[in-house]
């Protein structure tokens, strides 16, 4: 059997919807000679949101000093066996036919991202805004459009191969846009695609990290993004690439 890894990060609070991402992901069909694993490691060391997890041997959950979503994306790396690794939000539902499209798609590349939907607090959902067409992704794209602040995906869809992600160094250690950082990196080394049908329902909610005004202070934001563009930008000046 085959596997793909499914790394989510998860603190202590921010785990009152991690039943959901859990039957969201048992209830998906993959290719019959691949199965799935899930990597969930807490941010902190209290074990609490591993009480909202069933006992299931899939499931490999972990602990560490609390560091924020990168370095404990990371940390649950660390555990991941898979060929494949695929990225999801303590607060996400994955869609049916998710993980098979991936796997599908990572036939053909090293990485992908995907659609979504957004799923607000009324229970309405409404499509992403400004996905692009399905399909190759163009070199430099998403570099181009972080420059512009106008990233058109979710990155938090991303998915690859498990040794592109070592490579790179797992998800780049910043206070938050850590699935930006890696999709970047990923870019600038080796080519990807754009899977238009929608993976994951993206929960809204007043206590996700991204809707905290600190997050969003011009200079922490400002820092972030200073981060993740400088180490793209030399990754694309070195010519290095993923073969």
């Amino acid at each position: 059997m085959r596997t793909i890894s499914v790394i989510t990060a998860v603190h202590n609070g921010g785990h009152h919807y991690i039943g959901d991402a859990y039957e969201s992901l048992r209830e998906q069909k993959l290719p019959d000679d691949w199965q799935w694993q899930w990597c969930v490691q807490e941010d902190g060391t209290t074990g609490i949101p591993a009480n909202s997890l069933p006992d299931d041997p899939r499931i490999m959950f972990g602990t560490g000093l609390r560091a924020r979503i990168a370095v404990t994306r990371t940390h649950a790396l660390t555990r991941a066996t898979g060929d494949l690794i695929r990225t999801l939000d303590a607060d996400d539902v994955l869609l049916p036919g998710a993980l098979e499209r991936d796997i599908e798609t990572l036939e053909r590349v090293p990485w992908c991202v995907s659609a979504c939907v957004d799923l607000h607090e009324d229970g309405s959902t409404a499509p992403g805004p400004y996905d692009p067409a399905g399909g190759p992704v163009e070199p430099g794209r998403f570099y181009r459009e972080v420059m512009e602040d106008r990233l058109s995906v979710q990155a938090t869809t991303f998915a690859a191969h498990r040794r592109l992600v070592l490579a790179l160094g797992g998800w780049q250690a910043l206070s938050g846009a850590e699935t930006v950082a890696l999709l970047l990196a990923a870019e600038a080394v080796a080519p990807g695609e754009f899977v238009a049908e929608p993976s994951i329902l993206y929960r809204k909610h007043p206590h996700q990290t991204t809707a905290s005004d600190h997050y969003w202070e011009p200079a922490e934001a400002a820092t972030r993004i200073a981060a993740i563009m400088q180490r793209t930008s030399i990754l694309r000046e070195l010519g290095w690439k993923w073969r």
